[in-house]
């Protein structure tokens, strides 16, 4: 008999292992287990001989019984208990005038327990608002603050790829995710194209980013400077899926070439700075104005400088900051 049963729920709190009964059990049975809000009911999503490392939703709890017709009756009850509970609950918020917005809330099959999601800028003092719901209830209440990706789990919608999203359809935990991902990839950084619906960063874009950054490893980085059968240059860009690197010369040109077709040399040493003038020797005279005299040329080693300063990988935009979880 398999040791571990993995047990998922709908709504913020998706999956939580379990020891295995003494009976057996498939996947896709309906199960009364132990939960956070008290007794749950959920369904069998894996079997497993072991339990995993770091399992997320915390400690196993315990499955108290294969779920029965009375069980299933008793949680269609327990559902349009919790919307009149979410109804009275979002008029005391409002009328409190609380900075806060309801996402769920879930009662136990033995109604001992009622558990209330939301969501906040901040911390809220909804204390007032606990002794309004256990007064209504007649329960033991607990409110329980969460991310907006949870949210956006709860509420579901379709991404811009069509698909449901990925938190509501198979995702059971989240993974950090940052803009050094987005610039890994290549990719534009738009706010509107890396942003999911709950505001954040898109989970996917932490999906390919191990092979991205194995690849990269195979590259001179950006800014670097290198030799090649043209002569020596400057690494101004990359493209890891082709394995090429794109390289500007010092004579003038770009070319298109392989991590095997460059050298990388070591960058151009910074001049020594002049000595001071002894107290016998004469100043030098300025040198005359010229018309035609603009700009001064930019050298190679302020133009690596450039290149490196402007392909810091860890340098976030301020319009990009607030997509990353805090």
């Amino acid at each position: 008999m398999p040791g571990v049963i993995r047990v998922e729920f709908s709504g913020p709190v998706r999956q939580q292992y379990s020891p295995a009964p003494n009976y057996t059990l498939r996947v896709g049975d309906a199960v009364v287990v132990e939960t956070e809000w008290g007794v749950g009911m959920g369904t069998v999503g894996a079997i497993l001989p072991v339990c995993p490392a770091s399992p997320p939703g915390g400690s196993a709890q315990h499955i108290i019984r294969k779920a029965t017709m009375t069980d299933l009756s008793r949680r269609q009850a327990l559902t349009q208990r919790e919307r009149e509970a979410r109804a009275f609950c979002w008029e005391r918020i409002q009328a409190r005038n609380l900075p806060m917005k309801l996402t769920e809330v879930r009662i136990g099959l033995d109604s001992s327990k009622a558990m209330f999601y939301f969501t906040a800028e901040g911390r809220v003092d909804f204390r007032e608002l606990v002794k309004d719901l256990t007064q209504h209830l007649r329960t033991r209440v607990e409110l329980r603050q969460i991310g907006v990706r949870d949210e956006a789990r709860v509420l579901g919608a379709a991404g811009p790829c069509g698909r449901p999203l990925c938190c509501r359809g198979f995702l059971m935990a989240f993974s950090p995710v940052s803009i050094r991902m987005a610039k890994d990839q290549n990719l534009a950084l738009n706010p509107s194209k890396l942003s999911g619906m709950c505001g954040r960063l898109k989970c996917c874009l932490s999906y390919e980013h191990s092979l991205y950054a194995e690849l990269r490893k195979g590259l001179p980085k950006m800014g670097c400077c290198v030799s090649t059968q043209q002569g020596p240059g400057v690494v101004r860009g990359q493209n890891v899926l082709e394995q090429t690197v794109l390289v500007t010369l010092e004579t003038g040109g770009q070319l298109t070439l392989r991590p095997t077709e460059v050298t990388v040399r070591p960058k151009p040493q910074p001049q020594p700075k002049a000595r001071k003038r002894g107290e016998g020797e004469a100043p030098k005279p300025a040198p005359e104005p010229r018309a035609d005299r603009g700009a001064p040329a930019a050298t190679p080693e302020a133009d690596v400088r450039g290149a490196e300063l402007a392909a810091d990988p860890d340098e976030v935009p301020p319009d990009l900051a607030h997509l990353e979880d805090a």
